[in-house]
């Protein structure tokens, strides 16, 4: 079997051709509905449990149709589906036609013959789908397995919130739970992420967290009244996360923000169905840890070494802000100085004291040419650190260094030799 096209699905990973993946994501506590033919947002609905509730924005639903058409190289048959050992039913009709095959149904009838009900609990199981034929008496069949993960979200919505994890032991499967807001140039950095035991493990068995998700809004009279405004209608982020890696390593960078504006926001892990749970507990809420100050920033312009605009090596060093060396040194910060307490102790003093002697420098040819000269070891270093590793990188430095000199040794004893011949 070929596979053409799936629709009515939540997400899908078609990587490995042989199991395709099919995601769907349900919200029992805030449904949403469609007309069948496509998914729903059931992050534009409304919670009695408050502005912020557990969602997904290309929601299923037990109406909603899946539809997977394939093609075969055999022409008749009759088409079959099974999910593990349970024949699969539907009111819907499925068609084999000139070698294209059409199967539908709903995720309702899906669930039943998982034994997930009407949708309302978690599966991953195993959906065959294929054409039996006949021919000279013998029987023979041709078709394709595909991974049906499903998760569903807590009818009582007791995975909105997650319990912030910075100082106290949460249970597993909770995703990121902790962050802290560090301002950055028309943007803010989260820096000091902390997750949970299992990750990227969600509570479904077979789905995993594939990001986390930041709800933002302007400032407004002070900062806790900004927090209780953001709803899952605000402004919202998405910071995808290298999941293969350890520890995980999310790109901290929200941006497209402005300058001198107060934000606040919270923080939320989204899985591979698209589900969006676990948000931030909101300070001043019974057994919340969490301080207004920890989510609230005002990006501002900054200069230095490290910064994003307008900064030193640009201006004095390569010449243009948009040069390419200086790209290396920001993916340098952004992989290995940010993300660790002595990285941003050093940014913040770089911040801090640069900009005096950058005035210097940008007065000088000289000086900018010795700059230049005396910053390319530093940017090989940055550019073999992001693209190799920082200790693969530190391992190739220091081979260098050593060979070099063992290099100079070699001819100062060579020419001590000479000399005394």
């Amino acid at each position: 079997m070929t596979l053409n096209s799936i629709s009515g699905d939540s997400n899908r990973d078609l990587s490995d051709p042989a199991k395709p993946i099919i995601y769907a994501g349900f919200n029992p506590a805030t449904p949403c509905t469609g007309d069948g033919a496509f998914t729903c947002d059931s992050c534009t609905g409304t919670s009695a449990g408050g502005k912020i509730f557990s969602c997904n924005k290309t929601s299923a639903y037990p109406n909603l149709r899946l539809v997977i058409q394939m093609t075969s190289t055999n022409t008749t048959g009759t088409v079959y589906a099974k999910l593990g050992d349970t024949d699969v039913s539907s009111t819907l009709p499925w068609t084999f036609d000139s070698g294209v095959l059409t199967f539908q149904a709903t995720w309702s009838e899906i669930c039943q013959a998982a034994g997930a009900g009407n949708c309302t609990s978690n599966f991953n199981k195993d959906l065959v789908v294929g054409i039996n034929t006949s021919s000279g008496g013998s029987a023979t069949t041709d078709s394709a397995t595909f991974r049906l993960n499903v998760r569903v979200t807590e009818a009582d919505a007791s995975d909105t919130f997650y319990t912030d994890c910075n100082s106290a032991e949460v249970a597993e499967n909770q995703g990121f739970c902790h962050f802290n807001v560090f301002p950055g140039d028309e943007k803010l950095y989260v820096e000091n992420l902390v997750y949970s035991a299992g990750y990227p493990a969600s509570p479904a068995p077979g789905v995993e967290y594939r990001s986390v998700v930041f709800f933002y809004e302007p400032f407004v009279t002070d900062d806790n009244t900004t927090i209780s405004s953001i709803s899952n209608a605000s402004a919202m982020f998405e910071l995808p996360v290298n999941r293969s890696a350890d520890p995980p390593i999310v790109d901290d960078r929200v941006d497209g923000l402005l300058n001198g504006q107060r934000y606040c926001m919270v923080m939320a892990n989204m899985d591979m169905t698209g589900n969006i749970s676990f948000f931030t507990p909101i300070p001043g809420t019974p057994g919340s840890p969490v301080t207004a100050s920890e989510l609230c920033g005002t990006p501002a312009a900054v200069v230095g070494l490290l910064d994003d605009k307008s900064c030193f090596i640009a201006t004095a060093a390569f010449g243009s802000q948009m040069a390419p060396e200086v790209e290396s040194f920001r993916e340098f910060r952004n992989k290995y100085l940010l993300p660790n307490a002595w990285g941003k102790a050093f940014v913040k003093f770089y911040y801090k004291h640069s900009p005096y002697y950058a005035n210097l420098i940008a007065e000088s040819e000289v000086a900018k040419a010795a700059v230049r000269v005396g910053l390319w070891p530093l940017l090989l270093f940055a550019r073999a650190s992001v693209a190799l590793g920082f200790w693969t990188a530190f391992a190739l430095l220091s081979f260098g260094v050593l060979a070099i000199y063992g290099l100079y040794r070699h001819l100062l004893v060579a020419r001590r030799f000479r000399g005394e011949l």
